[in-house]
C-alpha cells in the first residue's frame, strides 16, 4: 500500500480525492477510509482522471486550486468523459463568484477550508446514497 490508495473494502463506495497539498490529501484519505469508504487520492487532475477512467468513483472530492488546473476543470473533464456522479469542491479561496461557477459546473457541495470533518463525511455519505 502506498500513500495514494487504500485497498478496496467489500461493499464500500469508491471516493476519488484530488488534492495537491500532501498533508491535506493524506488527511482526506485517512478520514474517508476511516469511515469505511474505498478512497483513492491523487495530487494532480491528470492522475485523478486516469484513475476515474479505470475505476469510476461514486463521488469526487476535489480541491479548487490544483498545480496545473483547478477542480472545476477537473469535473468538467470528467463530465465530458461521461461520468455523472456527485462531486464536492473544497477551497481556501471561496467567494460567491466561485460558488456560482462551481454550482454551474455541477458540484453538489462546496466547502471552505479548513474543513469540518464531520460535515464532509456527512455530505459524502448523503451524496453516495443518492440523497442529493
Amino acid at each position: 500500500m502506498n500513500d495514494q490508495t487504500v485497498p478496496e473494502r467489500p461493499n464500500a463506495r469508491r471516493i476519488l480525492i484530488v488534492e495537491d497539498d500532501p498533508g491535506a490529501r493524506r488527511s482526506l484519505l485517512l478520514l474517508l477510509t476511516g469511515r469505511g469508504f474505498d478512497a483513492a487520492a491523487f495530487p494532480t487532475a491528470a492522475q485523478g482522471l486516469a484513475d476515474a477512467a479505470m475505476h469510476p468513483p461514486a463521488c469526487l472530492v476535489a480541491d479548487y486550486r490544483l498545480a496545473e488546473t483547478d477542480g472545476i476543470a477537473l469535473l468538467q473533464a470528467m463530465r465530458v468523459s461521461g461520468w455523472m456522479d456527485p462531486a464536492i469542491l473544497i477551497s481556501a479561496h471561496s467567494s460567491p463568484k466561485l460558488a456560482d461557477r462551481a454550482t454551474a459546473a455541477g458540484f453538489a457541495v462546496i466547502f471552505d477550508k479548513p474543513l469540518r470533518e464531520h460535515a464532509l463525511v456527512d455530505a459524502v455519505q448523503r451524496l453516495v446514497r443518492g440523497d442529493g
